[in-house]
């Protein structure tokens, strides 16, 4: 992968995991992958379409996954996409937890572990100190 695409992409995502929003400047900004929406290996490209901004603990857990089980529903329904779905028709917020809106943020949030109570943790001294950017 090139320099520029990473950066592009970065620069796309405002520097901040396009899942659970957590800025690269709370990691080594080598801990953010530029990650497949659609794995190689179920025909994804390698087009900046098919690229997103992702910490290293979100896409670990999406790894190759494209569905999940709403824990709501118990339906599977496809994961978020960030190229071609809204993230705040998703998911909101309340406080450091994220909460899905929909099937596809619930599926997300479990399958992606993004309320792992180390994570939360996280957000909530971020946000304590102002350092949580607004959505």
């Amino acid at each position: 992968m090139t320099k520029s695409l990473r950066q592009f992409v970065r620069e796309r995502a405002g520097s901040r995991c396009e899942y659970c929003h957590l800025p690269d400047f709370a990691a080594q900004a080598s801990a953010f992958h530029v990650e497949h929406i659609v794995a190689r290996q179920h025909g994804g490209a390698d087009s900046p379409d098919n690229r997103c901004w992702s910490c290293h603990r979100c896409n670990l857990h999406k790894g190759p996954n494209l569905s999940g089980r709403d824990p709501l529903t118990d339906q599977v329904v496809r994961l978020f996409d960030p190229r071609r779905q809204s993230w705040q028709r998703h998911f909101e917020w309340r406080g450091a937890i994220l909460v899905g809106r929909t099937q596809i943020g619930r599926a997300t949030i479990a399958v992606l572990d993004i309320n792992n109570p180390q994570h939360v943790e996280l957000r909530q001294t971020m946000m304590d100190h102002g350092d949580w950017p607004s959505e």
